[in-house]
């Protein structure tokens, strides 16, 4: 990075002082101010879509995130070295603890704001390109519950070791999977799709810890390279889902989470049904076994029938908590 340090201050008019590694990018030192430049994977015209998206919520009054600096003749991203760069203010602050209180709540809080100045948000600019995601949970949830049917087959075939913990759960996994699946094929998913098509706003799609920031009371939200046009109880079952794996899915923290979301964002009913059938699939059981049936490398049997088990014994905290789900409206 220090030989395209020149590159840096020209295409942004910066002067650079000092530059740091961090994370997958760079700290520099200006005389404007700390920045965070990172490499991006992205199109520009997802660049641009997502910077359309952060001033939107900026123009709206959430101004936790970090917006995109602009370079000299405008464009939010640069090309260093035949490479796309993002530039932005440095976001101070430690990353998400999900295990502690104090950050899950704030960002909720933080997730609802977010949420509200997106409202209304749909994007006009060059190429149309608006990333549409509606409709796809279903879809992902039938694969993945096809999927997990057709390894219970091949672990019939194979009986290994991992395969025989694997057997030993599986039809409670599909049973809860199944239940997900009445749900989210019933009509309040449809009318969810349809009213958020209708309506706009930004789903963030990763809101995870490393893209929460956490600083004395207030949590800065980053990483939106990902955002786009879904149902917004995406981003709050990721949040809810994450903080129960940190306390067994004790349904108080989980009560703590929606209070502090819906004091801003109430819930719709529809909304609620929804978050049901996303919370009840099991998500990490598919995730575990997909990996290890997908990696097969001799080493992997070992660590996946550990991660196997620590899944099956979250089975009675999750199934405990889904049936008190209600209880929570």
């Amino acid at each position: 990075m220090l030989e395209s340090k020149e590159q840096v201050e020209s295409a942004y008019g910066l002067s650079i002082s000092a530059v740091k590694s961090c994370r997958a990018g760079y700290i520099l030192d200006t005389d404007a101010g700390r920045k965070y430049l990172k490499p991006c994977q992205c199109s520009e015209s997802r660049i641009l879509y997502v910077h359309n998206a952060k001033q939107y919520l900026c123009d709206n009054g959430f101004t936790s995130l970090d917006t995109y600096c602009l370079t000299v003749d405008g464009r939010p991203y640069s090309v260093i070295d035949g490479r796309l760069y993002l530039l932005t203010p440095f976001v101070d602050g430690h990353e998400c603890e999900f295990g502690d209180d104090g950050d899950a709540v704030r960002a909720a809080y933080a997730l609802a704001a977010m949420h509200k100045a997106g409202k209304g948000f749909k994007y006009e600019g060059s190429g149309d390109y608006a990333p549409n995601d509606l409709g796809r949970i279903s879809e992902s949830l039938s694969k993945r519950y096809d999927e997990i049917i057709r390894m219970r087959r091949k672990a019939e075939r194979e009986r290994g070791a991992f395969d025989y913990i694997y057997l030993s759960c599986v039809d409670k996994f599909i049973a809860l999977a199944e239940e997900s699946l009445d749900l989210i094929r019933g009509p309040e998913y449809q009318r969810l799709n349809e009213k958020t098509a209708r309506e706009g706003g930004i789903c963030h799609r990763d809101y995870s810890y490393q893209n929460i920031f956490i600083k004395g009371q207030t949590a800065t939200i980053t990483g939106f390279e990902s955002c786009g046009q879904e149902i917004r109880i995406y981003d709050l079952v990721n949040l809810i889902r994450r903080k129960m794996r940190k306390c067994d899915w004790d349904i108080t923290k989980a009560s703590m989470l929606l209070e502090a979301y819906s004091g801003l964002e109430p819930l719709s009913r529809d909304e609620i049904v929804v978050m049901k059938a996303m919370l009840l699939f099991p998500q990490k059981f598919w995730r575990v076994a997909n990996r290890y049936y997908n990696s097969r490398r001799s080493w992997a049997q070992r660590n996946f029938s550990g991660m196997l088990e620590e899944v099956i014994d979250e089975y009675d905290h999750h199934v405990r908590f889904m049936r008190q789900y209600d209880t929570l409206f």
